[in-house]
Order: C-alpha cells, then sequence, then structure tokens
C-alpha cells in the first residue's frame, strides 16, 4: 500500500533545498505537532543547527547536529523515502568541520565552506 506524503513534509523539503532553513524547520513543526515521531524532530534539528551555524551560534549548532543524529539513527539507512545515511553523513561532515567555540563571525563560518545539506526522495 503507498504511504501518501504529508504536503508539509514536501514543503519542509523544498524550503530546506532552497536554504530557507527557519520556513524549513517551521512548516515540518506543524507536521510534528500531529505526528510525534523523533524522525520528524530529528529533520526539525538539522533545519535549526544549519540557521543556527550560518548566524554564528556555533555552540547551538553543535548541540543540534549531535541531537539531530542521536535522533535520527534509528530510522537508517531509509526512512519515509529519505535516504537517513545520507543525512547523517552531512551531520557527521559538518561536525568534523565546525570548531568548538560558542560564536563565531558570518565571514568565518563563510569561510568555513559548509554546504547546505539537499534531501531528494528516493524512488519507492
Amino acid at each position: 500500500m503507498e504511504e501518501s506524503i504529508p504536503q508539509e513534509f514536501l514543503d519542509y523539503l523544498r524550503y530546506l533545498n532552497e536554504e530557507n532553513y527557519f520556513e524549513a524547520h517551521e512548516v515540518l513543526e506543524d507536521l510534528w505537532h500531529t505526528d510525534r515521531i523523533d524522525f520528524y524532530k530529528g529533520l526539525i534539528q538539522v533545519a535549526v543547527a544549519i540557521f543556527h551555524l550560518r548566524n554564528g551560534n556555533i555552540k547551538g549548532s553543535r548541540y543540534l547536529f549531535e541531537r539531530a543524529k542521536f535522533l535520527l539513527t534509528p530510522y537508517l539507512p531509509h526512512f519515509r523515502l529519505v535516504d537517513v545515511r545520507k543525512v547523517i553523513d552531512y551531520i557527521e561532515e559538518c561536525l568534523a568541520i565546525i570548531p568548538d567555540v560558542s560564536e563565531m563571525e558570518r565571514d568565518e563560518v563563510e569561510r568555513l565552506g559548509i554546504p547546505g545539506i539537499r534531501i531528494q526522495l528516493l524512488e519507492e
């Protein structure tokens, strides 16, 4: 039986792929309030971690990346058409690059060269 994909989840992916991390977290949070699974919470935390990173809140970003990894790991290798391995690999790459400091200026963050993440749904 084919599972329908909630519109909020599709909107999250669109915003995330457009690097609009605040809106991505907002729309998925609406879905998480009705379907409270850690998968959605982990993806919300990925978006918020990147948002904090881009704004120089390094300590908050590291914490949220670590929480997201913890929440998403049980869903390996894929869940609801998402390659969870790819998401966790991205988190691990970010954690390896992000220095262990509290804050950084935005230009310093840009020089780290951390790209955004793109998540595409897998074929069924």
